[in-house]
């Protein structure tokens, strides 16, 4: 029950947000991306178009991004939307990867009349669809901004730094290992999206990168402390860790344009607890 009250006070506060804006989209509705169909919102103007793209299993219609759309109305004409299965969109065919990911965003805004060429701007894993779409669509990419996304390969390491059939008497350690194996099944029950990421790491492997475009990479406030929780092995975590090491060194090489920048905040969700940060990078992406 009270999860129930919280999820309605949830969704009357973020109208009640939209009212006190002053925001109302000029489109917003399902469109047909092949045999399903996708939700799409939208606050349009004669601006530089921006999509704001969402986190592993979040939906864009949840109604945080409204004050940040508010604070960018003036700069950009903006759409956001939910993918396959999240929000108000329907679940279409599953498993997909992050080419299919891209491929149904290309055909949405085919179908609602949204013209390229596009700015981004996504939580998370939103940077692998951005970087999916631009990779299949180059000539509609004009630069994006990364919102503390996970280095490039995360997924892949998740699934693959583990000792074969590993055991363990620690019941913590064992359950968080059949957790990161989950990545090798993409209709595991307890995941939000059924995405195939081993397969998307091949593809994002021989992806292009973004060439000279403007690309703003805002992580989070770095700790010094790994990643992983203390009853995991040193042996397995050093994976990890390496790969959190030279995350500095792969955002800088998406791009010959390419920038990072850091919040105050150690939060992950930064579009959130970081608006102050995450609206100028936005904005300073025409400013390139």
């Amino acid at each position: 029950m009270k999860l129930m009250t919280s999820v309605i006070l949830c969704l009357y506060s973020f109208a009640t947000l939209a009212t006190e804006l002053n925001l109302k989209p000029t489109k917003a509705g399902l469109y047909d991306v092949g045999g399903f169909k996708l939700y799409l919102e939208c606050y349009e103007n004669d601006k530089p178009q921006l999509i704001l793209e969402q986190g592993f299993g979040r939906a864009g219609s949840d109604g945080v991004w409204l004050e940040n759309i508010d604070r960018l109305k003036n700069d950009y004409s903006i759409c956001l939307y939910d993918r396959a299965g999240l929000g108000k969109s329907e679940k279409g065919p599953v498993p997909f990867t992050v080419n299919d990911m891209a491929i149904r965003l290309n055909k949405l805004l085919a179908a609602a009349d949204v013209k390229a060429p596009l700015y981004f701007a996504g939580g998370s894993y939103a940077s692998y669809v951005i970087s999916a779409y631009n990779n299949l669509y180059p000539q509609e990419v004009l630069g994006a901004v990364l919102i503390d996304p996970p280095v490039f390969g995360y997924f892949y390491t998740m699934g693959t730094r583990w000792p074969e059939n590993f055991k363990s008497e620690n019941k913590k350690l064992q359950s968080f290992y059949s957790f990161e194996q989950s990545v090798h099944d993409p209709m595991f029950k307890r995941v939000p999206e059924n995405v195939d990421h081993m397969e998307s790491y091949k593809i994002l492997s021989n992806a292009a990168n973004f060439g000279d475009k403007p690309i703003i990479t805002v992580r989070s406030k770095q700790m010094d402390k790994r990643y992983d929780p203390p009853f995991v092995p040193d042996e397995i975590a050093k994976s990890m860790d390496s790969l959190e090491a030279d995350a500095e060194a792969y955002f800088k090489s998406l791009s010959t344009n390419s920038r990072i920048v850091y919040s105050e905040s150690e939060k992950h969700h930064l579009h959130i607890v970081d608006r102050d940060l995450v609206v100028k990078s936005i904005k300073a992406l025409t400013s390139n």
